[in-house]
């Protein structure tokens, strides 16, 4: 990799490492990342595009480096790479680092090709593959108890949304996961709940976060009644589930991994339907609630 890195970069380098298909090296004190491009080819300019924009704003974000050949794109094997300088260091992100960037990117005008504005589309989607991989995932014993469940969750998530279909307002610059959040191909454009609910979720399942933080959370955040409507449909679609079975099926990881979240799964039905009470006694928002949550 060094030499490749020498031909279409002009770096010589010496020492390189790999982490998760990411091979990283410093060079002239900075860190690199050279990765496998996963964005459709077309999204490419876009991206460019909003990085170039969050310059100009004073928003800090990693930079995206052209080869020898004036492309973004290597071509390695027959596969896409593209090399990134790392402006700053991943880190433990912060809910204020989510608001900084929401607050200056609030309405972004940009060609917003990237805006996943179809949920119900790609979460169905989501939950026909698993649906048709079930024979194939009976072999896993954790996931076997547990994907109809969280099928379920995902369903509800859906009909939620399309029970009270909302027009996405207030778009900002979010991310298709939380991890890697500087990462310019990790960017999209989204309403302000998205990366809010993610987060929420990440730190429930993983950091023992407690209810009287979350709330709190929602106390500091302006949303709206729409975005609510958002956030609580994000909330319950099961990305934290779903990204370990991708991981179990696609990189053969250790199917255990799943506790995290299934030893929480009715904390998290309480959860929910906390929230639903907060928003609509507190903040008087009067969004529609789901009777079972409600009941539980």
């Amino acid at each position: 990799m060094n030499s490749v890195i020498n031909y279409f970069y002009e770096m010589n380098i010496i020492d390189i490492y790999k982490c998760n298909d990411e091979y990283i090296f410093n060079y002239n004190s900075n860190t690199y990342k050279f990765i496998r491009y996963d964005r459709n080819i077309e999204e490419l300019n876009e991206i460019l595009e909003i990085s170039s924009e969050l310059r100009k704003r004073n928003v800090i974000t990693n930079e995206l480096i052209y080869n020898r050949f004036n492309s973004y794109l290597t071509n390695l094997d027959g596969e896409l790479y593209i090399l990134i300088k790392e402006k700053i260091r991943e880190y433990d992100i912060s809910l204020n680092d989510i608001i900084y960037i929401q607050n200056n990117t609030l309405n972004i005008s940009l060609n917003r090709n990237i805006y996943k504005r179809n949920y119900i589309e790609l979460w169905a989607n989501k939950i026909d593959f698993y649906e048709k991989k079930s024979i194939d995932l009976n072999k896993y014993e954790l996931i076997n108890k547990s994907l109809d469940y969280y099928i379920g969750l995902g369903e509800n998530a859906i009909t939620y949304l399309r029970n009270n279909g909302v027009k996405t307002i207030n778009l900002v610059l979010s991310h298709r996961r939380l991890n890697d959040f500087y990462n310019p191909l990790n960017y999209i454009l989204d309403s302000r709940a998205r990366d809010v609910a993610e987060y929420i979720k990440i730190h429930f399942f993983y950091d023992d976060i407690s209810e009287d933080v979350i709330i709190s959370m929602l106390r500091s955040i302006n949303f709206n009644r729409e975005e609510y409507i958002l956030f609580v449909a994000r909330m319950l679609y099961p990305t934290y589930y779903y990204d370990l079975i991708d991981k179990i099926i696609f990189s053969d990881g250790d199917e255990q991994i799943i506790k995290n979240v299934t030893n929480k799964g009715e904390a998290y039905i309480k959860l929910i339907k906390d929230l639903f009470i907060f928003i609509n006694y507190n903040l008087r928002m009067n969004i529609p609630v789901i009777e079972w949550i409600i009941k539980k």
